[in-house]
């Protein structure tokens, strides 16, 4: 019996499956980590352009040369509390760009918000990061639902507008938007993030 211990291979121990499974993961860390690392100025650089495009469409500003175009027509404005885009052609201002940040049912929701050069309106509103449910709450990056929002009144009688929500078929008023079926969460978390942040940041935003 002590000669056939003896003569036992590692690969038949019950340490091998355990050191063979660390050597596995160390080599595949190591070559996520090596990869990660000689990609995240690409994928930084690649955001970061995605991102000048998205500011430069709420506009309907030029996007075939992203980076000429939104150093010509976008500049930025930077306060404590938030940062934001300022749009203007030949001295004249296009409107404003407010990044906007929410929670959604499954995890935070980053938008665009493009305001009126008043600040009465909103001009366009851009979902750009989301983590809502595929086919269900994912679809507020629909381009229907999305529009929704765009020339809506942001301030009535001095307040800021609060939108309700209503059913995906029906009609819809001035201080109405559909909400996506089955998705009431998600809808509700757009409506209320467009409002708290606007609530906390327009008072902050152009000239005064």
């Amino acid at each position: 019996m002590a000669e056939e211990k003896i003569k036992k291979s590692f690969s038949e121990t019950r340490a091998y499956p355990i050191v063979f499974m660390v050597m596995v993961t160390v080599i595949f860390v190591g070559i996520l980590s090596t990869f990660y690392h000689f990609t995240i100025d690409q994928v930084n650089a690649y955001r970061q352009m995605k991102l000048q495009e998205s500011i430069l469409k709420i506009f309907e500003l030029p996007t075939q040369n992203v980076q000429a175009e939104f150093s010509r027509y976008i500049s930025s404005k930077e306060t404590t509390e938030i940062n934001y885009y300022i749009a203007s052609r030949d001295s004249v201002i296009l409107g404003y760009c407010l990044p906007i940040r929410g929670k959604g049912l499954w995890g935070t929701i980053d938008a665009l918000l493009g305001l009126s050069p008043d600040l009465q309106k909103i001009l366009k509103l851009e979902i750009i990061d989301q983590n809502e449910t595929p086919g269900l709450g994912g679809r507020i990056t629909e381009d229907w639902f999305k529009d929704q929002f765009q020339n809506k009144i942001i301030i009535n009688n001095g307040i800021i507008q609060t939108f309700q929500l209503v059913p995906e078929e029906e009609k819809t008023s001035a201080e109405q938007i559909n909400q996506i079926t089955g998705a009431t969460a998600s809808s509700k978390s757009v409506v209320d993030m467009i409002s708290n942040n606007l609530e906390a940041y327009l008072p902050l935003v152009g000239e005064r």
